[in-house]
């Protein structure tokens, strides 16, 4: 009788700490997804020719613009004085999503390297000035600044408004934003921040390069600077390519 007492107040000790166990608190849901979805594109060329980038070694001979992600990765290199950001922006669905503004969030700041500027071309130019964001890297706060494009293509030139906050897209009605995202004297890191709102909800995304991590534009004030020669088949200083700036 002792025996089996012992053995039914184990179980009841046992049972007893089961039912008074707390049970496991319930996650809260995560938040829906942002309703819109966009893609990037970082290493653009003004006109599809003219760009520089900072390295510290002796970079290969340009690449063709389509290659040039994959080449500054390979040589180490950074946009030099601008960087051009196209973001591709468009809805999940049927939906409405409206655009409300575009920021500018800038994460770290520093000095330049000590590296030299190698550019792409000895300058070109283009028909078409696309409608942009201008971006003051420099400013304590830069902003995003809607400037007008113009397209001298035609017999009469035409003005590319502005884009103008807050427009909607949606999956079937996309939108291009350019950005233009300059520095004199900064290695900056940066995000851009596009604030949206559809069917009762509202947010900010956080937009950063293809990889996810955040822009960089370094200065190239007082840094040397090269142009490739294609027939010598070496960098050159501007003034052994005559050219000056």
């Amino acid at each position: 009788m002792g025996l089996i007492g012992g053995a039914m107040a184990v179980v009841g000790a046992v049972t007893l700490g089961v039912v008074l166990l707390p049970g496991k608190a319930r996650e809260p849901a995560a938040p829906p997804p942002p309703p819109l979805t966009w893609t990037v594109a970082s290493h653009l060329w003004a006109n599809g020719c003219g760009h520089t980038y900072l390295a510290e070694r002796t970079p290969p001979p340009p690449p063709e613009p389509a290659d040039a992600r994959r080449w500054a990765a390979a040589a180490g290199a950074v946009h030099g004085g601008e960087t051009l950001v196209r973001v591709s922006v468009q809805g999940r669905g049927a939906a409405a999503v409206v655009l409300q503004g575009l920021h500018v969030r800038v994460v770290e700041r520093g000095t330049p390297p000590a590296w030299s500027a190698y550019r792409m071309d000895d300058g070109c130019g283009g028909a078409v000035t696309p409608r942009r964001f201008e971006v003051d890297l420099d400013r304590p706060r830069p902003v995003a600044r809607a400037l007008d494009g113009y397209d001298a293509s035609g017999e009469e030139g035409r003005t590319l408004p502005a884009v103008s906050f807050p427009y909607a897209v949606t999956a079937a009605d996309p939108e291009e934003l350019l950005v233009s995202a300059r520095t004199a004297r900064c290695d900056c890191r940066w995000f851009l921040e596009l604030e949206w709102s559809a069917e009762g909800r509202s947010g900010t995304v956080r937009i950063g390069d293809e990889d996810g991590s955040p822009f960089r534009t370094s200065g190239t004030e007082g840094r040397p600077a090269y142009g490739y020669d294609s027939p010598g088949r070496a960098w050159i200083t501007s003034s052994e390519s005559g050219q000056s700036g």
